[in-house]
């Protein structure tokens, strides 16, 4: 689904074929006119993530002790985290799998705690963690060694949703470029995937564009605390806005359309600011009207303040507040949060 092939791979396949079958029929090869819809429109348009939060497996500095309740295997796995060396690495791996795989059978049929298999799994990302930097700049590292790496990776919650914005790449597998669009003078010190803020498992990216292949982790830098950490996906101008969908109800983006200009200062400038969906216009989708909405509402703040149980100010108060809702944008207000790195963290992407 995504390009795999080179210009002359297209031709070779492509153009050859018909030429094959004219020569064998005998008759003069045509003019080929085609129209190959992605490569011409897809670079038009750039998708901006804003990654609010991340969530870590490993959490190094929290330090974990068995108590005198705690199950058994809380304190095996605390021993084999202690006899970790680079000598029995794969072994100590093992028996943390082991481990790990027993407290969650034993957790199902009720007979471990939820602190003590809290326990168990820190302790196990931890030593997982450690045993993948202590394979880092071998020559071997085993399988199971990088796919421990790939699964230690961070989930960076993103204020978009897949189905909306990326719907190839749930349905067809699609590829797109996807890289930070700011702190480029420092390196990435994470690797993480993508997920958005819908509550469906598939709102996720977890296949990136790799030099030979296709890699499952992205590498990403540890967002600030107070932050807006931007991710840039390339290459989404080919029906990606046309084909979203409004699943858990997240409507359209908000789209800037930039022009390039060489008198601007700049050399840029925003020509037209497209307000994305309001909660209210994406409800009226679904035949749910904003003013039918407000009078529905209106009825049973009445009757609450006939029967004392709110107050008229409060009562006021509340429909305010409904309808300023319903002319907000479907995805998350980040209001508490810095809306923009520090200037000197940009670079220029030509």
């Amino acid at each position: 689904s995504s390009t795999n092939y080179s210009l002359q791979e297209y031709a070779n396949d492509v153009v050859w074929n018909i030429m094959d079958v004219c020569d064998s029929e005998g008759v003069s090869h045509p003019t080929i006119v085609s129209e190959s819809g992605r490569a011409i429109v897809a670079h038009h348009s750039v998708l901006v993530l804003e990654a609010f939060s991340s969530i870590e497996k490993t959490a190094p500095k929290l330090k974990v002790e068995a108590g005198e309740k705690d199950h058994k295997l809380v304190g095996d796995i605390l021993d084999v985290k202690q006899r970790l060396k680079r000598g029995n690495r794969l072994e100590s791996l093992h028996d943390i799998q082991q481990i790990k795989e027993e407290a969650q059978q034993t957790f199902d049929l009720g007979l471990l705690d939820l602190e003590s298999k809290a326990k168990i799994d820190t302790v196990y990302w931890q030593a997982a963690h450690q045993i993948v930097n202590m394979h880092r700049g071998l020559r071997y590292v085993p399988d199971e060694v990088k796919q421990l790496e790939t699964t230690l990776g961070d989930q960076y919650i993103c204020n978009f949703s897949v189905f909306q914005s990326l719907l190839d790449h749930w349905a067809l597998g699609q590829l797109f470029p996807i890289m930070p669009i700011h702190r480029l003078t420092t390196p990435p010190d994470r690797h993480g995937t993508i997920v958005d803020i819908t509550c469906d498992s598939d709102g996720r990216v977890c296949k990136f564009i790799d030099l030979q292949d296709v890699k499952e982790t992205l590498p990403l830098h540890r967002i600030q605390p107070g932050e807006i950490y931007y991710l840039g996906v390339f290459m989404v101008g080919a029906y990606q806005d046309i084909m979203g969908d409004l699943h858990n109800l997240f409507g359209r983006v908000t789209e800037v359309h930039v022009f390039l200009d060489p008198d601007e200062e700049s050399g840029w400038y925003i020509e037209e600011v497209i307000e994305g969906s309001t909660i209210g216009e994406v409800l009226a989708m679904t035949q749910w009207d904003k003013v039918e909405l407000m009078r529905l509402l209106k009825s049973q703040v009445d009757a609450a303040i006939k029967t004392d149980r709110l107050k008229p100010n409060d009562a006021m108060r509340l429909l305010d507040d409904y309808e300023r809702l319903l002319q907000e944008y479907t995805y998350l207000s980040l209001n508490g949060v810095k809306a923009a790195p520090q200037p000197g963290n940009w670079l220029p992407l030509s």
